[in-house]
């Protein structure tokens, strides 16, 4: 690392999140303005040529070579939802560039750095917008009047969203990664600043005037954008605009009726799908017996875009009374229903529109949660399908079967017979997701969330039984814990979490007992009721230092499913690894992912965000490139079909710009550009690695 000076300047502000002056700074606060600036002081890292000149500071880049600039600071950018950066790209290619976000915490060490990846093409001048993204732990101390006033919403207008970062009032660190690429590379950073104010001009100025903030459709009303809708018409005219889309993008010439590789070499057909490795790389192998590459989507063909209501009226412009509409489903406004109501006169249609529109965008499966009517639907209309299944209605923690409980195994048995009966001898369907990003935790942390989940369990029944065999008397235990237990009655209505971390290797025998159980109980019934659709795991989140994956967890997994599957909110698998990976050969399947924007009248871009719609298609081909890269990955899933509720769905208040269609069922088409251009191509492109 080198100290590359050309002088210093550095534009500091701090100013409230809550009492922003966006009237005397139109253009956003600059940070750097290297057109009108030469005193700049940064850190240069890599293999890369940095000059300024007129136009800014010129960074050229041999092939292969890699790089880094580095301004640091003390910024408050808590008004702010974008930090731009004004870059030109005069190399004959697309570069690419990593801006990374760094800042601190007041209340702890921790803190995670905002990551992006822009893409600019030959000659062209493009401001990246990386999102600005408060942590969590802001959200009711700093923001705690946003908070208040917009119950139940992950993201706050004009776009307040949370995730795991740090404070936005305490930036410290802007870094510009240069990763190598094949080509030599010239660009020229122009300008760097925040800007789009974060917290609503008007709701500032004047709360009365900005509440009700959402419209008729669902929208947000004081928003503008390409594509909103403004009256019915414009609504029902976007079937015929999307027709001449779809007409004119039907399907990838790739495909067979399954969206399995015609065109590549022919494998044992045994009319339903398997997995099999060949030639170093997992594949999905579909009925006919061609490789299968599962690009999903969760919640395919289903437009439920429903939002609390209860202590929120005052959110909402032109809501019918209740005696008037058949939109309410209790404390719930579906605008979904609505959507559909006006557009096509009803959502009979909707199923076989959705069934075109994911074979026109180069989508072959419908993945987690989607609509079931696919079962009912013609052969030459179907793409292929998963099931979804939970069992937790016997829980010993707060999302962790009570896998002991001799009833769990009957719920099992019955969930899956349920859901399979009128698919399982259906080609189509590829198999089961078994529930969805249960809290495993770590051994230790396991045993200490049972007990503190004040509940009487068979699980936690058996594990004092099985620590009665292991110490017999309650003396020997307390002797090994510093406890003082009475009786092991006394022990087993204990509801803390105290001592038990000092029966380290136990928890871990009693830890893989479980999982054996669960695993197994649950492959049985597949095999029984369904024995000829595969088990696609359990959804692992990531869990970070709950470490809900763990050695155990996944390792004994892979003795029983056919197929792992991982929700990953990542920018790319590049590097992608679980615990135990080495010493399994299984294949896996990305069963979420997505990325979201602030471009479009959302307040929250979802667990994975970009600059822009065009971005959110880069991102997506890029993800998609580097699952394909990845042996073991056999498909990945987007998180999903349509975008959730502008105010929230629910007690979580989730509201993100998920979807490949807006709330109004509008397609985003630049998104779809890029969704087709890598699906259509999946097969081509990963034989030829």
């Amino acid at each position: 690392m080198r100290l590359f000076i050309l002088s210093i300047f550095i534009c500091m502000q701090y100013v409230n999140a809550q009492d922003c002056d966006y009237k005397n700074n139109p253009e956003g606060q600059i940070l750097y303005d290297f057109n009108k600036e030469d005193n700049v002081k940064f850190i240069l890292n890599g293999n890369i040529k940095v000059y300024q000149s007129e136009q800014g500071i010129n960074i050229d880049i041999e092939k292969g070579q890699n790089g880094k600039i580095i301004f640091s600071g003390n910024w408050d950018l808590s008004c702010w939802s974008y930090l731009g950066f004004t870059i030109t790209n005069t190399s004959k290619q697309v570069s690419r560039i990593n801006p990374i976000v760094k800042g601190k915490m007041k209340s702890r060490k921790w803190v995670k750095p905002i990551e992006g990846i822009c893409w600019v093409n030959p000659s062209e001048t493009l401001e990246f917008n990386n999102l600005l993204l408060p942590d969590y732990g802001t959200k009711k101390s700093f923001y705690n009047n946003l908070n208040l006033d917009f119950p139940h919403m992950r993201g706050f207008p004009d776009g307040i969203s949370f995730v795991s970062s740090f404070d936005m009032r305490f930036v410290e660190q802007i870094e510009i990664e240069f990763p190598p690429s094949q080509i030599e590379q010239s660009l020229i950073l122009k300008k760097i600043r925040a800007y789009k104010p974060s917290v609503s001009p008007l709701y500032l100025n004047n709360k009365e005037s900005f509440f009700p903030f959402i419209d008729k459709y669902g929208q947000y009303k004081h928003g503008d954008w390409p594509q909103k809708i403004k009256n019915d018409k414009q609504l029902k005219s976007q079937i015929q605009t999307e027709d001449k889309d779809l007409k004119l993008n039907p399907i990838s010439s790739e495909w067979n009726k399954f969206g399995g590789y015609k065109q590549g070499s022919k494998f044992k057909g045994t009319g339903h799908f398997r997995v099999e490795k060949i030639d170093d790389k997992w594949w999905f192998i579909d009925p006919e017996g061609y490789f299968f590459w599962s690009t999903g989507v969760n919640s395919a063909g289903k437009f439920n875009i429903a939002t609390p209501i209860n202590g929120r009226r005052h959110f909402f412009e032109d809501l019918p009374n209740r005696d008037k509409s058949n939109f309410y489903n209790g404390n719930k406004y579906n605008f979904g229903d609505l959507i559909l109501s006006i557009k096509y006169g009803s959502s009979d249609l909707y199923l076989n529109r959705s069934l075109k529109r994911m074979k026109s965008w180069g989508m072959n499966t419908m993945g987690g949660w989607s609509n079931n009517d696919i079962i009912q639907a013609n052969d030459d209309q179907k793409v292929p399908y998963t099931l979804s299944v939970g069992t937790l209605k016997y829980k010993v923690n707060s999302k962790l079967p009570d896998v002991f409980n001799e009833d769990w195994k009957t719920t099992v048995n019955n969930n899956i017979k349920r859901v399979s009966a009128s698919a399982k001898n259906d080609s189509f369907f590829i198999g089961f997701f078994v529930d969805n990003e249960l809290t495993w935790y770590d051994p230790n942390n396991f045993v200490l969330e049972m007990f503190k989940f004040k509940k009487s369990t068979a699980t936690k029944s058996k594990y004092v039984k099985e620590l009665k065999k292991e110490f017999v008397k309650i003396e020997v235990l307390n002797k090994k814990c510093g406890s003082n237990f009475i009786s092991w009655k006394e022990f087993e209505d204990f509801e803390g979490d105290k001592f038990l971390s000092n029966l380290k290797d136990f928890n871990v025998k009693f830890y893989i007992q479980f999982c054996e159980k669960y695993f197994k109980t649950i492959k049985e019934a597949i095999n029984n009721h369904s024995p000829e659709k595969l088990y696609l795991g359990c959804r692992w989140h990531a869990g970070g230092r709950k470490k809900h994956r763990n050695q155990y967890n996944i390792v004994i997994a892979s003795k029983y499913v056919d197929v792992l599957s991982f929700n990953q909110y990542v920018n790319e698998l590049n590097d992608f690894h679980f615990p135990g990976k080495e010493g399994i050969d299984k294949p896996f399947i990305i069963s979420e992912f997505n990325f979201g924007a602030l471009d479009v009248g959302k307040f929250y871009p979802g667990l994975g965000h970009a600059s822009s719609q065009r971005n959110r298609g880069e991102k997506y081909e890029n993800f998609i490139e580097s699952a394909l890269n990845t042996t073991n990955c056999i498909g990945a899933h987007w998180f999903m079909w349509a975008n959730s509720t502008t105010a929230g769905r629910g007690y979580e208040g989730e509201n993100a710009n998920c979807g490949v269609l807006s709330e109004t069922d509008t397609p985003y088409y630049e998104l779809i550009k890029y969704i087709r251009k890598i699906n259509y191509n999946i097969y081509s492109y990963r034989t030829k690695k």
